[in-house]
């Protein structure tokens, strides 16, 4: 691999296949979320449990930070069975969740309890953060609470095999139905980095769902109860069900997507040019890329294509440890770029993603401070004094990938995007083949700059022309002209594929910003959709220390054992 490859500039890591094959670091939120937790010592307690014998009733968990106080309520519902789904368009859940700025008195707990079982037909304040719901893995929490009321633990294959006891479904923030968007919440709480306050959620719902399963399991049957083993209880995440909601992201903030791709190369480009691979940091790589092969052997998947492509990245982990018992001998000629060099030529994307994340695993003081720069301004500008001419070349040099697409093909004009009058979520259309594509959404940056550099090329006599002049006689460019000047300092904001094109994945996209949350066991159930865990691996709260906040990743059943 040469240098080219490592710079933070290179445009292929933002081609969808190597997109779709990300794994969480040190850089994600949730990690950098705990690490914060830990050492500004928060403080989380239960300050009310009101839950009848079946679990059925209201939870809440304050947490205290160095600013101020916090409040995650919990609802617990019966649903029945035909009612439990994972899809956006379900209007009840088992249970229902916010975080609320302060401590809950009982005029807010009242409005709470009418609004937040609603979701999105509720409504909310700005004094709440974090809006979500979850279902029961049912066939999981059933299993626990049986176990546990006889007094008696389920086999960690057991909890492996789902890896949950509950899964979100959605998890809002950032201004979303009312809430506080995230320049407030930057301003006036202690989370100034993007998706703290829902990690923070995230982590507090999975103590609730062994609180919630201990709660019921003590009631069955009080004299033999007994709590979950804390292995078997650290092994769970919190899972989450997640579609095609979150992959416009990307493509709506790409001065965000570049800070978190550019921060992560970073700490790659830094660990290259300033550290010395040394015998007993190649021994601690080594333990690492194994964990990640006992994370692969063990990871549940029923997606065909997942399971081929963990298949693939388990030989290619065999070929990285193998090579690096060979330079073992010969340390001292070799670097780190030796074996991003090896993985980049020889390995498969989620190889050589696996084999960057357990490098920056290495270098906590290279990583942990980029981690806490991860946010950057949605604002976008004109250049209205720059020359047509010189527009033009640009787009050439930087947007060649969109240049060389045919849109007279149909298959490369396949999918349209659009948001949903339901549910106001986005969804994709076949052009061809379903009504409502005139409802599509600004989506297909590739269509949109082919088609302004082919007016461009059949209208010569206005490439002297500035910008500013320009769009007085053709205001329709206006956005894609604005998106093209501003990301021309930042190099990684745009997806350098066709979004339209038949043969598009977009789970691709939703495991890219999936593995910045810090989401991992991918299990796609479609193109469009899959199922993640958070957390698994971590300790809980009451385990939680300086010594183990950082050692759950790929987390396997090794462990535990």
């Amino acid at each position: 691999m040469t240098q080219k490859i490592l710079k933070y500039t290179n445009p292929s890591q933002m081609k969808l296949k190597e997109m779709g094959s990300r794994y969480p670091s040190r850089l994600s939120f949730s990690r950098s979320m705990l690490r914060t937790l830990v050492k500004e010592n928060w403080k989380i307690k239960k300050s009310k449990f009101d839950l009848d014998k079946n679990g059925f009733g209201t939870a809440i968990y304050q947490i205290t930070t160095k600013k101020e106080i916090y409040s995650l309520v919990c609802f617990s519902r019966f649903l029945k069975d035909e009612d439990r789904s994972d899809r956006v368009i379900a209007d009840k859940w088992d249970t229902a969740y916010t975080l609320h700025i302060g401590k809950i008195n009982e005029k807010d707990l009242d409005r709470l309890k009418k609004n937040v079982p609603l979701q999105e037909s509720g409504r909310n304040s700005p004094n709440e953060l974090v809006l979500s719901r979850a279902n029961k893995s049912v066939r999981l929490f059933k299993r626990v609470v049986e176990c546990l009321s006889k007094g008696v633990q389920p086999k960690i294959n057991e909890i492996n095999d789902v890896g949950y006891l509950m899964r979100t479904t959605a998890v809002y923030g950032s201004g979303k139905f009312g809430l506080s968007d995230f320049i407030r919440t930057k301003e006036v709480t202690s989370f100034d980095q993007p998706f703290r306050a829902e990690m923070l959620a995230v982590y507090i719902i999975r103590e609730f769902s062994v609180d919630l399963v201990e709660h019921i399991a003590y009631h069955l049957n009080p004299k033999k109860a007994v709590k979950l083993d804390n292995k078997l209880k650290q092994h769970l995440g919190i899972g989450n069900s997640t579609g095609l909601g979150m992959a416009p992201f990307i493509i709506k903030h790409p001065k965000l997507v570049h800070k978190w791709m550019s921060q992560y190369n970073l700490a790659i480009e830094k660990i290259v040019s300033t550290k010395t691979l040394t015998k007993n940091k190649l021994n601690k790589f080594v333990a690492l890329i194994n964990k990640a092969k006992d994370y692969l052997n063990e990871v549940k998947t029923t997606d065909n294509y997942q399971i081929e492509k963990n298949k693939e990245a388990l030989k290619d982990i065999k070929k990285i440890i193998n090579f690096c018992n060979k330079i073992n001998s010969k340390i001292k000629k070799n670097k780190w770029k030796n074996i991003l060099n090896f993985a980049h030529k020889n390995l498969s994307y989620d190889a050589q993603e696996i084999i960057k994340v357990q490098i920056i695993e290495l270098y906590p003081g290279v990583a942990d401070n980029l981690s806490n720069d991860m946010s950057n301004s949605d604002e976008m500008y004109l250049k209205v004094n720059q020359k047509i001419s010189s527009l033009k070349k640009f787009i050439e040099k930087n947007y060649n990938w969109a240049l060389k697409i045919n849109f007279n093909k149909k298959e490369n004009l396949h999918l349209f995007w659009y948001i949903s009058a339901e549910k106001l979520e986005p969804r994709l259309g076949e052009r061809f083949n379903e009504n409502g594509s005139e409802l599509e959404q600004p989506l297909g940056i590739g269509r949109m700059v082919n088609n302004l550099y082919c007016f461009l090329e059949s209208h010569e006599e206005i490439l002297n022309e500035t910008v500013g002049k320009f769009l007085l006689s053709y205001p329709e460019f206006r956005g894609i002209i604005r998106r093209i000047q501003t990301l021309s300092d930042y190099k990684l904001g745009e997806i350098k594929d066709n979004i339209l094109a038949k043969n598009t994945m977009p789970v691709d996209m939703l495991r890219f910003k999936l593995s910045f949350f810090g989401a991992s066991r991918y299990d796609p159930k479609s193109e469009k959709w899959l199922r993640v865990s958070f957390f698994t691996g971590a300790p809980f709260y009451k385990e939680l220390s300086k010594q183990n906040v950082d050692s759950w990743g790929f987390a396997t059943m090794n462990s535990y054992q």
